[in-house]
């Protein structure tokens, strides 16, 4: 066996390796806070396209529920028009003609609703009448005018 090393070789050994081992703990301390910066970073940007896209989200959900009240609305005054309202065909227009006499007292002229692609959406399925989407107006008016 060989002769041990001089203990000051041993604890300048050590030294070194403390040295070493401190620059090394300090390093991946340095590397994970620009880690940590980083990710915050990429939160921030999540944070912020969430937002963007939740902002989306209610101005389109705000179109769909102004778009529900328009049809909600259209299809009230088709019902409002009764069992007493027809549908006429003039000049290659489908109309809602809907008898405006009061009772008890002499006739007026009826009022005319010109039928446009909303409010033939709502009328057609009451009808019993499916057509393809992106119909033309014209095609739909005429079926409706046909029924």
């Amino acid at each position: 066996m060989g002769a041990l090393p001089e203990p000051n070789v041993i604890a300048g050994a050590l030294d070194t390796l403390r040295v070493q081992s401190h620059r090394i703990a300090n390093d991946l301390g340095q590397q994970m806070n620009a880690l940590g910066h980083q990710v915050n970073a990429l939160g921030q940007q999540t944070n912020l396209r969430i937002d963007a896209m939740q902002q989306q989200m209610d101005a389109l959900g705000q179109q769909v529920n102004q778009r529900f009240d328009t049809l909600e609305n259209r299809q009230n005054n088709f019902e409002i028009a009764g069992v007493n309202a027809r549908l006429v065909h003039a000049d290659g227009v489908a109309i809602l003609q809907r008898p405006v006499d009061v009772p008890n007292s002499p006739p007026t002229q009826p009022q005319l609703y010109e039928i446009d692609d909303a409010t033939a959406d709502v009328i057609m399925p009451a009808l019993g009448i499916y057509l393809a989407p992106n119909t033309p107006l014209a095609v739909k008016r005429e079926s409706i005018a046909r029924k």
